[in-house]
């Protein structure tokens, strides 16, 4: 019997012997755990709008690192309860966590359980790769006690907390908190504790977005092991079991699926490189407004899809089905991999009236149609999958929309398109189109800073004109087809009558024209064509924006930006970006412009926009074949451009002119900037003055001919009335008084001299009334 012993002790001995030495190779160039004294991981960056508030985020690792004592200890007992009871007491590893895990092991052959401490799962996330060996379970076993004994319990704990994957993107328990329930980890409850909790053990599988039940019995589990831990009362037990999970709301599938986020993500890469993603916790102070921002996304959507069925899909040229077919056969799509709210490009199988069926890849699919002319098998349609097998189809129109701060520059809503996942291309700043009419104002400027006023006079008849651009007599004809002979200038702007402003352009010449162009925004070189008038140029949404932002802004041309600052994770300012602004007009000329993009709303092309709650002025843009549809305008504060169409040149649907395809989403958006209610108005300009003007002679209107009131500039105003008297005005134009712009809700009054809406006199105005009946 002692011979027996005696080999197997030897046998032992030297099998431990072998294992130590196996041990000792296998662990020799072990990582010194020493580095994670300064340790921090990744964390993600946040995009802050213009009020500080949350917008976005980059990431790799959707991360928020804090400190354990930010984590409350229903928290931390929740954890450990489920992943290591013995935590608080183990060296870093539980001998008998591990005898155990391996007995059932054997009985169920197979892996049944782990053993794992919080230790070793730490170890293994920061040192070591997921395979599953042997050698791998021994190099995790004593990285975990050299964890312990170089770092305190709490220390490890806030490591661990840090740096755990809990599904939906979210790494660490203050991400998964923000993510699952929309609050920071201090402020999560027992409950929401115990769903926490429970994710390490299969984030997929016990993700409350995905699977609530499963969700909802593994939160069970947590709360029975912390129970019998004596970390919760039985009454806390049962609270929590009849407590249903509540989640935060749907969140997105992916974080960079907007126009403005991308933006955002490009700049930091252009500015830090890649690195800055990847290691994140940046603060990027924005200029956008998230709630319009959110608002104006939607309702572009929303008016793209009503416009599509309202004018009918188009007629896709062989470019347009060579590129989607490219599209349609690199997707791999089967019914198991369909994401919802993906965008895909679909061919079409069959058409009947109001739906039609169609393929992605693997996947059959059917989707309702309002309007399917021009469809035909075998084309194609984007399709948005909702869920449960539905789908939507979408529009092939395009839209862009960009709202300016018009006294900072600050952008505030920058949309691209219809969506990002549908397409990357961004519209605001990448598309170059035909503006049309909506250049107008550019040319009636430089007329107004050469001499002319609202009521000078143009022909508006068939001029005939030489046309470089085609090298041909061209005549420039109405959008009506009608001549309307001799006209105001602001009769020619408000009702953008083509042939009054070529022959305005014509007496005025190029050059001062290019030069207020280039001075309010346009980057553009701008030929020398007549056709140049009616917006036969290319220009950005972006330019045309600023262009009419420096008009809103009374000649001063803020430069459009959308990051005000970025500090580090340390609170250190990376870059700081104030407004960049320069006075490129004279006022007293631009207020006059200003009056006369109100008359566009007043009494023209945009009389769509005059019931607005707050005063607006702009002016529609419309080009040949209605293949592009504008509208740019502004109220005394926001800037506002909102450009219609498809990628490729093609007519949007007969009569979708500006005000018909643009307007409406532009007055929506810009109602929706002003949901506050607050009171706003035009600011009276000091320079200028308001006088009556009887519409038939262009004389200053008495008590015979009464008038409306038209904005001059000091000094340029008529001197007769339209009796043929003279009308001494002297004694008006006095320094004017400080007269501060209205705060608030309350009405304006007489001393704030607001713009009068039509036939409302100023105090300059009446002034002048009464000089003509005491005459």
């Amino acid at each position: 019997m002692n011979r027996v012993v005696l080999i197997g002790l030897s046998i032992f001995s030297l099998l431990f012997l072998v294992f130590g030495i196996y041990v000792f190779v296998i662990t020799r160039d072990l990582p010194d755990v020493r580095q994670l004294e300064n340790w921090k991981p990744p964390e993600a960056s946040v995009i802050l709008d213009y009020q500080d508030k949350v917008y976005n985020e980059l990431f790799i690792q959707k991360r928020y690192y804090v400190s354990i004592d930010k984590i409350p200890d229903h928290v931390k007992k929740a954890f450990i309860a489920t992943e290591d009871k013995t935590f608080y007491s183990n060296p870093g590893i539980d001998i008998f966590a591990i005898i155990r895990a391996g007995i059932k092991n054997i009985i169920k052959m197979g892996k049944a359980e782990g053993g794992s401490t919080i230790s070793q799962q730490l170890a293994k996330n920061l040192f070591l790769t997921p395979e599953k060996s042997l050698s791998r379970k021994i190099k995790e076993a004593v990285l975990a006690v050299r964890l312990n004994k170089i770092y305190s319990k709490d220390k490890i704990l806030e490591m661990y907390l840090n740096q755990i994957y809990l599904g939906q993107g979210s790494y660490g328990v203050e991400a998964a908190a923000r993510t699952y329930f929309g609050k920071s980890i201090s402020q999560v409850d027992l409950c929401e504790a115990a769903v926490l909790a429970g994710l390490p053990k299969a984030p997929s599988k016990y993700n409350p977005y995905v699977n609530p039940d499963l969700a909802e019995k593994r939160k069970q589990v947590v709360l029975q092991r912390m129970l019998e831990e004596g970390y919760i009362t039985e009454a806390d037990y049962k609270s929590c079991v009849e407590k249903p999970i509540k989640l935060a709301g749907i969140i997105r599938s992916d974080n960079f699926n907007d126009y403005f986020t991308e933006i955002i993500r490009q700049w930091v890469i252009d500015n830090y490189g890649e690195d800055a993603i990847s290691q994140g916790g940046l603060k990027i102070y924005t200029t956008i407004d998230t709630a319009l921002q959110m608002y104006a996304q939607k309702r572009v959507q929303q008016w793209l899809e009503d416009l599509q069925n309202r004018v009918g899909f188009p007629k896709l040229s062989k470019d347009d089905i060579e590129y989607l077919k490219v599209r349609y056969e690199n997707q791999k799509v089967s019914p198991d991999t369909i994401i919802k709210n993906y965008i895909y490009v679909a061919q079409i199988k069959s058409i009947s009236k109001g739906k039609i069926s169609f393929s992605i890849d693997q996947v059959e699919g059917e989707a309702l149609v309002k309007n399917t002319a021009n469809l035909k098998v075998g084309d194609y349609v984007y399709v948005r999958y909702q869920e449960n097998g539905t789908f939507k189809v979408l529009p092939f129109l395009e839209a862009a929309v960009v709202s300016i701060d018009s006294k900072t520059g600050g952008i505030r809503v920058l949309i691209g398109g219809y969506e990002f996942r549908k397409s990357q291309f961004n519209r605001v700043f990448q598309s170059k189109r035909q503006p049309g009419s909506a250049i107008k104002p550019i040319i009636y400027m430089a007329a107004l800073l050469n001499g002319y006023t609202q009521i000078s006079t143009l022909e508006d008849k068939p001029i005939s004109f030489w046309d470089y651009s085609q090298n041909k007599e061209w005549t420039p004809k109405n959008y009506d087809g009608n001549y309307y002979g001799t006209v105001t200038l602001r009769k020619a702007l408000a009702k953008s009558l083509n042939a009054a402003t070529v022959y305005l352009l014509s007496q005025i010449d190029f050059d001062p024209v290019l030069s207020v162009a280039y001075k309010v925004g346009i980057k553009q070189k701008l030929p020398k064509y007549y056709s140049l008038a009616l917006g036969s140029v290319e220009i950005t949404p972006i330019e045309l924006a600023n262009t009419f932002a420096t008009f809103g802004n009374y000649g001063t041309k803020c430069e459009p930006y959308f990051i005000r600052k970025v500090v580090d994770k340390e609170g250190n300012i990376l870059y700081r970006q104030d407004p960049k602004c320069e006075e490129v007009l004279p006022k007293p000329e631009s207020a006059v412009m200003v009056d006369l993009l109100r008359a566009v709303v007043l009494e023209g092309t945009a009389v769509k926009a005059s019931s607005m709650s707050v005063p607006v002025a702009g002016k529609t843009g419309t080009t040949n074949d209605y293949s592009d549809a504008w509208f740019a305008g502004f109220d005394p504060d926001i800037t506002t451009v909102v450009w219609v169409g498809y990628d490729k040149r093609k007519p949007i649907g007969k009569g979708m002119a500006g005000p018909e395809a643009a307007l409406p989403l532009w007055i929506d958006i810009m109602n929706y900037a002003n949901r506050s209610g607050v009171y706003k108005e035009f600011p009276k300009v000091e320079g200028t003055v308001y006088i009556p003007i009887d519409p038939i002679t262009n004389k200053v209107a008495n008590e015979n001919c009464p008038g409306r009131y038209i904005l001059f500039v000091e000094g340029t105003y008529p001197t007769v009335d339209c009796d043929g008297n003279q009308v001494d005005f002297s004694q008006l134009f006095k320094k004017p008084e400080e007269n501060p712009q209205p705060q608030g809700e309350s009405p304006p009054t007489e001393e704030t001299n607001p713009q009068p809406q039509e036939n409302q006199p100023t105090k300059e105005s009446q002034e002048i009334l009464d000089i003509l009946k005491n005459r």
